[in-house]
């Protein structure tokens, strides 16, 4: 290919490449073009509002947010299938102006503000709903009149309102209502129907549809603008509907103005606190709902009934924060608030008796001003009583008690309940004031209770005071607890709390007395103390044992029975060794009378069993018999592993050979299980196929059953392979050179072929000996020919 020609080629491989890209870029922006973005707003045609009643002119208003918020949604799914590399640079996207707006309302909402959630709902009280409006009501415009008859003529029409403010029912002529309220414009229409229709007949006048207005809501709202509703509505659902008042709203003087002058303002708190709205002002047509900036905002904090953010005008101060906070908590103190303020942009603190603040003038004290920012707090009282004395210890009812002006020491204790027997009189103490947990040192007071109930002057019945502590002690704290054992063979064994003058035969009932087994001969006690009478107290000594007899009947003789148990002292009940309960075996299987069977004697064998059994059946197989035997105490299981290990027994030579070494003792517990005979022979392992194969007398080897398994499989390991007998008992290979001696096959067996591991041939140093040995040998062979 010439340069010109490569020079061609690349040229056009450009073009291609721009053209596919171009069009590309081409079909995408089409794509967007086509698309309704975020900041395209549909558009409201002037001229088509012109000539619109108010009716038309909700439906409209209605249409047109419908189809706003479909394209808005349109948009929205549109966005969500187109790549966004906007998405991999922001953890948070605002895909749309629905979330955009959610978003601002969140953080213009007020917080925890007095009345700022009166807006929350998207009507406050809905007065189109009444059924009949208020007698006050102004007709205007666009109002619909239903006049109805009944009785002497039946009629019903709807009038409404026309631009002259007059309705013209036929055959009557026009009639003004514009301007009139509602029960005056309804008397003027009653009059002149009457003079046309009989007397008989009934007549009805009723306002249907109210008219519609629009209102302009501004200031400090979510959504200010003009808002379509009925004449009807009032300025508070109005707001709602605009979104509320913001954080920085004033729900204290929301104004109407009308053509450019104030007429009313609405306070908010007025309405939450005596559920009323005041006279009721009906808007008219482009009237102004303004929010004007709050004056002033405040925190009651603490332990007031409602403690939150409050609005005040510019004249209220603390008494007012109060009534609209409800007043104080029954835990508040009062005494010690606080209002912290910002003064040249610093905090200060000032405290202030609110309790005196409450009362207002009554003790010359005026209403407290506040500022914008200020916090009041209230906090709580000391969570504990003044007027306690707590008694704890040796008394009848260790709690907590009033102290009375007076009280003294013995007075208090005997609040208590007095003391009990195990009261130690020689020593309490008193800790002044520590019931107080702000008294960081308390003083104690050593006193005497000896005199507690016979000498109330005694120098140690002190006074008593309030959050004193008084602590009375046990007289066992100050001894330690002198404990007798008993244990072996009696029904209640453990250790028992040592009484003066306790003897053995009362140990004895404390333990519910002997067992049966108990051995007839002797009590062993060991003691570690003897009583020394010229030390005059318990002195420790040597462990000494000593014996007692037991009378036949397992009741001490007359001299044991009075021995006086010393501290510490341990009984041992012995065992009678010659007590046994009965031993039993059980028999499983191929036996003519299979069961539990009782050991005759200690050292009864498998041959005598058997004799008691009625022999074998003639299909059982002796040779598979298996004993169970429980495990020894102490010996590792597995958790899944049986509490039985089996035994391998021959039953065959046991029964012809009594009291050789295959007639095993027996033991209490042991199970003999004689199966059924099974005249098939299991192969596994490395052969050809793992199955059973009928057992053949003719041919007791292991080849003949390999060999019907399809013979040997890969890397069969011949000089391994064993066999278990139906009685659990496995022999091996016995291997012999290059020979191999495998163990006799007999009805139930299971011979296992295993498989050699890599690796387990020839060494390779022999392999290689072998292989190096050849042509020496050929050598060899050929020079003696």
């Amino acid at each position: 290919m010439t340069p010109l020609t490569k020079g061609l080629a690349l040229h056009t491989f450009w073009l291609r490449l721009l053209s596919i890209v171009f069009i590309s870029l081409l079909c995408c922006s089409t794509a967007f073009a086509q698309l309704p973005t975020e900041q395209e707003d549909l558009q409201i045609d002037p001229n088509a509002l012109k000539n619109a009643s108010p009716s038309e002119l909700i439906n409209f208003l209605q249409d047109f947010n419908q189809q706003k918020q479909k394209a808005g949604e349109d948009v929205h799914k549109l966005q969500d299938n187109l790549p966004d590399a906007s998405q991999e640079k922001t953890d948070i996207v605002i895909k749309d102006s629905t979330q955009r707006d959610n978003i601002k309302n969140s953080f213009l909402s007020p917080q925890s503000v007095y009345g700022s959630n009166i807006f929350q709902n998207s009507q406050i009280m809905q007065l189109s709903e009444l059924s009949t409006p208020p007698p006050d009501y102004p007709v205007g415009v666009g109002d619909h009149i239903i006049v109805s008859l009944w009785g002497g003529a039946d009629f019903e029409q709807d009038y409404i309102v026309g631009r002259d403010g007059s309705i013209f029912p036929q055959g009557l002529g026009k009639i003004t209502v514009q301007g009139l309220s509602f029960a005056n414009a309804k008397s003027i229409i009653f009059e002149r129907f009457k003079k046309v229709i009989p007397k008989s007949t009934n007549i009805s006048v009723s306002l249907g549809q109210p008219r519609s207005i629009v209102v302009q809501v501004s200031g400090n709202v979510g959504n200010p603008g003009p808002k379509v509703v009925s004449a009807f509505t009032n300025a508070l659902n109005i707001v709602a509907m605009a979104g509320g008042v913001t954080k920085y709203g004033n729900l204290r003087k929301i104004l109407i103005s009308r053509r450019g002058a104030i007429i009313d303002s609405i306070d908010v708190y007025k309405y939450l606190s005596t559920g009323d709205f005041g006279k009721h002002l009906y808007l008219e047509n482009n009237d102004f709902i303004i929010v004007p900036f709050y004056d002033k905002k405040v925190l009651a904090s603490g332990q007031f009934k409602r403690p939150m953010y409050y609005q005040l005008k510019r004249g209220e101060g603390l008494d007012a924060l109060l009534g609209f906070a409800g007043g104080f908590t029954s835990d508040a103190y009062a005494t010690g608030g606080m209002i912290i303020r910002n003064v040249n942009e610093k905090q200060t603190i000032k405290t202030i008796n609110l309790n005196k603040a409450v009362q207002g003038d009554r003790n010359g004290l005026h209403e407290e001003p506040l500022y914008d920012g200020d916090i009041i707090l209230v906090n709580a009282i000391h969570p504990g009583l003044t007027n306690k004395v707590i008694v704890k210890g040796e008394v009848a009812y260790p709690n907590v008690y009033e102290v009375k002006k007076g009280d003294r020491l013995f007075d208090v204790i005997n609040r208590a309940g007095g003391v009990t027997p195990n009261s130690y009189l020689d020593r309490a103490y008193i800790y002044k004031g520590a019931g107080d947990s702000t008294n960081v040192k308390a003083d104690k007071i050593d006193i005497s209770l000896s005199d507690i109930n016979k000498n109330d002057r005694s120098k140690y019945n002190i006074p008593v005071d309030p959050n004193d502590v008084i602590e009375v002690f046990n007289k066992n704290q100050f001894s330690d607890r002198q404990l007798i054992s008993i244990d072996g063979e009696v029904r209640k064994p453990g250790n028992y709390e040592k009484y003066g003058g306790m003897t053995l035969k009362d140990l004895l009932y404390f333990a519910n007395g002997l067992k049966p087994t108990a051995e007839f001969g002797s009590i062993e006690v060991s003691s570690i103390v003897d009583i020394d009478s010229s030390q005059k107290g318990l002195v420790p000594t040597r462990t000494v044992v000593k014996t007692y007899s037991i009378d036949q009947d397992l009741d001490l003789d007359s001299v044991t029975e009075n021995i006086v148990l010393k501290p510490y002292d341990q009984v041992f009940v012995r065992k009678n060794p010659r007590f046994q309960l009965q031993q039993n075996i059980k028999v499983e299987g191929q036996v003519k009378y299979p069961g539990i069977y009782p050991k005759l004697s200690e050292n009864e064998r498998l041959s005598s069993l058997m004799a008691r059994t009625g022999g074998l059946k003639e299909n059982s197989n002796a040779k598979g018999a298996i004993l169970y035997r429980k495990r020894m105490q102490g010996q590792a299981t597995d958790s899944l592993a049986s509490s039985s290990e089996p035994i391998s027994i021959d039953l065959q030579n046991a029964i012809d050979n009594p009291g050789s070494k295959f007639d095993l003792i027996l033991q209490e517990g042991d199970v003999v299980f004689i199966p059924e005979t099974n005249p098939v022979v299991a192969v596994k392992g490395a052969v050809q196929n793992q199955l059973k194969i009928y057992y053949d007398k003719d041919h007791p080897n292991v080849g003949y059953y390999v060999n019907q398994a399809g013979g040997f499989s890969e890397r069969p390991w011949r000089k391994r392979i064993y066999v278990t007998r139906a009685n659990g008992k496995s022999e091996k290979t016995r291997n012999l050179g290059f020979f191999h001696l495998y163990p006799k096959v007999r009805p139930g067996s299971v011979i296992t072929v295993p498989v050699r591991p890599e690796g387990k041939g020839l060494s390779s140093s022999i392999t290689q000996g072998f292989i190096s040995a050849i042509p020496i040998a050929l050598v060899y062979l050929i020079t003696k020919l």
